[in-house]
């Protein structure tokens, strides 16, 4: 059953009544990085898929959650974290759908993200950049792109995950994660 965007509170009582994989009760519900949880529970690292990054003036109701302007320049940034299995063929794990302000964004972290090379988590890791996350929602909702790059039936419900994230000391991105139900049966 589809369930909107809650917060995490309300679903860990939800989740007592009718749990979900504890794999992605972790995922969902994890400060840390998504990068890092992956290598945790599969001791591999994610990869990264770029689908498409572009600069764009933010809208209305995305500059209030990152608490900028209206029409002020963002980098939008679309991904696949992919994570490679025993065959060596990288299975699409989490889409990501990130907005970054530019003005707040460091040039060594603006560089890295333009590169497109590494998932944020990585660069955070690498770089030792303090983090939090606040504002964290989580859903049970249809994702019909998600649903299309998994070739999935496009009513596909997907577990997600969207919040803000501050990067020292600062509101530097707002994310939204979106689970492959592929994660509810893995194993390392």
């Amino acid at each position: 059953m589809e369930q909107a965007w809650q917060t995490i509170k309300t679903c860990w009582t939800d989740w007592d009544t009718a749990p979900i994989d504890p794999i992605l009760r972790l995922l969902l519900s994890s400060d840390g990085t998504t990068v890092r949880n992956f290598k945790g529970l599969f001791l591999r690292q994610a990869g990264l898929e770029l689908i498409a990054q572009h600069e764009v003036a933010v809208n209305a109701p995305l500059s209030l959650q990152l608490s900028i302007p209206k029409g002020e320049k963002v980098l939008e940034r679309s991904v696949w974290l992919t994570l490679e299995a025993g065959d060596g063929v990288k299975k699409k794990v989490l889409f990501a759908s990130s907005v970054f302000p530019l003005l707040r964004l460091t040039p060594k972290l603006n560089l890295a993200l333009q590169l497109g090379e590494k998932p944020l988590g990585q660069i955070i890791e690498e770089d030792h950049l303090p983090t939090f996350r606040d504002f964290l929602e989580v859903g049970f909702l249809p994702f019909p792109e998600v649903a299309q790059g998994l070739s999935l039936p496009k009513d596909t419900l997907f577990w997600a995950r969207r919040y803000r994230l501050w990067i020292n000391g600062t509101v530097s991105a707002f994310i939204c994660e979106v689970f492959s139900p592929q994660l509810s049966s893995c194993s390392s």
